[in-house]
């Protein structure tokens, strides 16, 4: 990474954390939840152009790389952003590496694999499409023949059905039959997966920045909650607790910041499968202690501290859960003969 490019993924980062500390509070939360996107903060988002930073600087990006742009996808789970800031700018890197015109505007995408037919129809369904309701165009990817494509679709082209989900924000069953869609190109740079692992990665990311949150605020309220005449951060229980989440939270950034690279050399999936696993797993034990450390304040209403943690368990069941990747690993590594297994374990493997 050249000094040049270090130094715009560092001002990028900083200038999106002053945004999101001036912009994000619990009204934005719950206007979020209640399905409304903040006109203001998209408008200042895409002022910005962070929903480009992905794409080459000849396609109008700034040409960061995954590793690039993970402090800043993983600021979107730190603040638990009420925007799809990371959904729009993995769609945008998606179009533009396939030599699709980006559209201007909300973009989301989906994680599972539609069907192209011989008319170039596109059929297919995603039970859970997060920011749906809020995106005027949709990335998917659809196989036929083996051959995958990527697919940009009108968001009114399928039938969508409001989805409640645990973190709230608007999200939709989207089907699509019979579907046109409004660019299409094969996509070598895509395995059969689609764009599953980009999306477990960024989830993965987005996670690691809560469960950072999720740490700093039981840190804060330990030292401040008086029990029994003392913080109840002096409690050796409280302590462990908060040590082990901490452990959680640095690995997780670290898985984080892997997948992205993965993707960055070409192995997405793999990237994908080890941090989704991990992640996943950290955040539910992380989730479990912070309400723990709180209490039954972290679930009232008036408190910040379940609006992480409802992202947590949504976005754990996102793009594969923790137990569907390890799964894929498992069945890949007894695929393969018994000598191989070091190898495997010590070196990406092909898909």
């Amino acid at each position: 990474m050249s000094d040049s490019e270090m130094n715009i993924s560092d001002m990028l980062t900083e200038q999106v954390q002053r945004l999101f500390a001036a912009h994000i509070n619990r009204d934005s939360w719950v206007q979020a939840e209640r399905g409304t996107l903040d006109g203001e903060l998209w408008q200042a988002i895409e002022a910005m152009g962070i929903t480009l930073a992905l794409m080459d600087e000849d396609a109008g990006g700034a040409g960061l790389s995954w590793a690039q742009s993970e402090p800043v996808l993983r600021l979107c789970g730190s603040h638990a952003a009420p925007a799809p800031l990371g959904e729009t700018a993995l769609a945008a890197w998606a179009l533009a590496r396939a030599g699709l015109e980006v559209p201007e505007g909300v973009l989301t995408l989906s994680g599972e694999a539609f069907e192209l037919d011989d008319q170039n129809r596109v059929h297919g369904q995603d039970a859970q499409l997060s920011w749906l309701p809020a995106a005027a165009h949709v990335v998917v990817t659809a196989l036929r023949d083996g051959v995958t494509h990527l697919c940009l679709m009108r968001a009114d082209a399928g039938v969508q059905q409001a989805v409640r989900t645990l973190d709230r924000l608007p999200c939709a069953n989207f089907v699509l039959a019979n579907a046109s869609p409004l660019q299409m190109h094969p996509a070598p740079f895509l395995d059969a997966l689609g764009l599953r692992p980009h999306l477990a990665t960024l989830r993965s990311v987005q996670m690691a920045g809560a469960m950072g949150t999720v740490l700093d605020l039981c840190v804060e309220y330990a030292n401040t909650r008086v029990q029994f005449g003392r913080p109840i951060a002096k409690f050796q229980a409280i302590q462990q607790m908060i040590a082990e989440l901490a452990a959680h939270a640095a690995s997780a950034q670290v898985a984080g910041l892997y997948a992205a690279r993965q993707v960055d050399a070409g192995n997405a999936s793999y990237g994908a499968a080890i941090a989704k696993s991990l992640v996943g797993r950290a955040a539910t034990r992380s989730a479990a202690i912070a309400h723990q450390v709180f209490g039954a304040i972290g679930v009232t209403d008036e408190h910040s501290l379940h609006y992480y943690t409802r992202r947590l368990w949504q976005w754990r069941a996102e793009a594969g859960s923790e137990h569907w990747w390890s799964e894929r690993i498992g069945r890949q590594v007894l695929a393969n003969d018994g000598t191989a297994l070091w190898k495997t374990l010590t070196l990406p493997f092909a898909d």
